[in-house]
C-alpha cells in the first residue's frame, strides 16, 4: 500500500512538471501566436504596443482633416508633417515586428486576411516616397483610414458577418461614415487641396457634403477634377457604396459566421 501510494504521489510530481499544479507560485504564461522569438510575440501581441498602434491610427485620421481645413492645416503644417513622417516610420516598424514575432514561414502570416491587408496598406503608402509627386503622397495618406477598420473589433465584425443585428447596422453605419469622409478627403485633393478652384470641394465641410450628394445621387456638384482623376474618383466611390451595401445585406440575411 505504501509503495503504490508512493508511486501515485509521483505520478502528481510528474504531471506538476507539465504545468503549474494548484497552489504553485509559478506564473501562467499566456499563449502567444507565431513562431519568432517569445519575447517578440510578448512584444507586439502586449496591449500597450497594440493600443498605441491603434491610437496612431486614430491621430491620422483626425490630422488628416484638419489638412482639408485650409486656414487651420497652414498654422500647423510642420507638426503635420512631422506627425505623418513619424507614423509611416512606426507603421513599417511595426508591421516588420509583427512578422518577424510570427517567424518562418510568411506564408502563415499572410493567410490571416487582416495581416495581408495591413501589410498591403503599409507598402502602398510607401510608394509616393519614390515618386515625389505630392498629390499621391496626400492620398497614399488616405489608406491609413482603412486600418481604422482592421484595428476595430466591431468593423472586422461586420466584415467577418458575426455580429448580431444590432451592433451589425451600427457597425454599418460607422463603415459608411468612414467612407464619406476618406471620399470627401480624396476629393478635397483630387480638386486641388488648397487651391481647388471648385467652392464645393474647396475645403472639408464643403467637401463632405458634395460627397454626400453624390452617394445619394441628388444635386450632385461638379466632380472634383475633369477627365480620367475625377471619373476616377466618381467609379472608386460608386464601387465602395455598393460594397458596403452587399456587407449589410449579407450581414442581415447571409449565413455568416455569429458568436
Amino acid at each position: 500500500m505504501t509503495k503504490r501510494g508512493g508511486a501515485k504521489h509521483g505520478g502528481t510530481r510528474r504531471g506538476g512538471a507539465t504545468g503549474p499544479a494548484s497552489g504553485s507560485s509559478a506564473p501562467t504564461l499566456p499563449a502567444v501566436a507565431g513562431h519568432g522569438p517569445l519575447r517578440l510575440r510578448r512584444l507586439v501581441a502586449n496591449p500597450g504596443f497594440i493600443a498605441f498602434t491603434h491610437a496612431l491610427i486614430a491621430i491620422n485620421a483626425v490630422a488628416l482633416g484638419v489638412e482639408a481645413l485650409p486656414g487651420v492645416a497652414e498654422s500647423f503644417e510642420s507638426l503635420l508633417e512631422g506627425l505623418f513622417a513619424v507614423s509611416t516610420a512606426w507603421f513599417v516598424i511595426e508591421i516588420a515586428l509583427r512578422m518577424l514575432a510570427h517567424g518562418r514561414p510568411l506564408a502563415g502570416f499572410f493567410r490571416d486576411g487582416w495581416n495581408t491587408f495591413d501589410t498591403a496598406i503599409v507598402v502602398l503608402s510607401l510608394l509616393p516616397l519614390a515618386g515625389g509627386v505630392a498629390i499621391v503622397a496626400r492620398l497614399a495618406r488616405l489608406l491609413r483610414l482603412l486600418r481604422l477598420v482592421s484595428g476595430n473589433d466591431l468593423l472586422k465584425g461586420f466584415v467577418e458577418r458575426r455580429l448580431a443585428a444590432g451592433p451589425h447596422l451600427l457597425a454599418a453605419a460607422a463603415l459608411l461614415a468612414l467612407s464619406v469622409y476618406a471620399f470627401a478627403l480624396a476629393g478635397f485633393h483630387v480638386a486641388g487641396g488648397v487651391l481647388a478652384e471648385s467652392a464645393a470641394w474647396a475645403d472639408l465641410p464643403s467637401a463632405l457634403r458634395s460627397t454626400l450628394a453624390w452617394s445619394i445621387p441628388v444635386a450632385a456638384p461638379a466632380l472634383p477634377a475633369e477627365g480620367v482623376a475625377g471619373t476616377a474618383w466618381q467609379v472608386a466611390l460608386g464601387a465602395t457604396l455598393l460594397a458596403w451595401l452587399a456587407l449589410t445585406v449579407r450581414g442581415l440575411f447571409g449565413k455568416g459566421e455569429r458568436p
